[in-house]
């Protein structure tokens, strides 16, 4: 089921991050529509998506061989696999899971941006003190954390 602001969420990173190197999805699950059109549209650019389950990361692989699909838990995660990505993001990620993302963002020097469930907070009180930025892109409604504005 692909989100109908997958286009515009893909075209906001597109205008904002064309020039990286590493891009990383962080549970990804079975739904890999913004990976893939990321790496259609950014060629040279190393896709990496993440998951806790398997079974999807192997479905990813076969069907999606452009991706670099790893296993990660968020809650344990394995820096090797974030270091050097100029942008992480999540696509409506549970609420528990955005602090750690936060971390791990802030540990390896990452903007990140977070496409909660609805066009709200998603049960996450996204604090200012840090620098989330409610940002608009079309029809895409996402936080943004850009690691310049970290503290």
């Amino acid at each position: 089921m692909r989100l109908l602001d997958t286009e515009d969420f893909v075209d906001f990173v597109i205008k904002n991050y064309s020039n990286v190197e590493r891009v990383v999805e962080i549970g990804v699950g079975a739904y890999p529509f913004v990976a893939v059109r990321l790496k259609e549209l950014l060629p040279s650019v190393s896709v990496i998506v993440t998951d806790i389950d398997r079974v999807k990361l192997a479905t990813i692989k076969e069907e999606c061989v452009e991706l670099e699909p790893v296993y990660d838990d968020i809650f344990e995660p394995q820096l090797t696999f974030y270091v050097g990505a100029d942008l992480i993001y999540a696509i409506r990620p549970p609420p528990e899971m955005i602090p750690e993302i936060m971390k791990l963002a802030l540990k390896v020097g990452s903007d990140l941006l977070i496409r909660p469930y609805f066009n709200d907070e998603g049960d996450y009180d996204y604090p200012k003190l840090y620098g989330w930025q409610l940002t608009t892109h079309k029809r895409a409604i996402f936080y943004l954390f850009k690691k310049v504005d970290a503290i």
